[in-house]
């Protein structure tokens, strides 16, 4: 079985067939990494859809300094951040968590 670096650079001289085979293996564990997470398959679908857009998209700056999977997961990382940050400034303002500094203030505890 090829490494999961040597497919990624494969992937990174133009070879289509390595890259199916880094999105066969990271497909589904990277779906259920969105999907435990932000609680919607919907969700998660497009996350993990985006995640490897942007493997495509900085193709040729892949550095093999790390694992691909420790390369994929910071990608998904940075997309779960962006996207809890877009869903708190969705949601109406008396739905958003409250502070713990607010609620203890609020309530005299401080």
């Amino acid at each position: 079985m090829i490494s999961d670096e040597a497919l990624m650079l494969d992937f990174q001289r133009g070879s289509r067939p390595a890259f199916d085979e880094l999105f066969a293996r990271y497909h589904e564990p990277l779906y259920c990494f969105f999907r435990r997470r932000l609680g919607s398959g919907e969700s998660a679908d497009d996350l993990t859809q985006e995640t490897f857009l942007a493997v495509i998209r900085a193709t040729a700056r892949y550095e093999p300094r790390a694992l691909v999977r420790t390369y994929l997961y910071g990608i998904a990382f940075k997309l779960l951040g962006a996207e809890r940050r877009k869903r708190a400034r969705d949601q109406p303002a008396d739905l958003r968590p409250v502070s713990a500094m607010i609620v203890m203030t609020a309530c005299g505890f401080v």
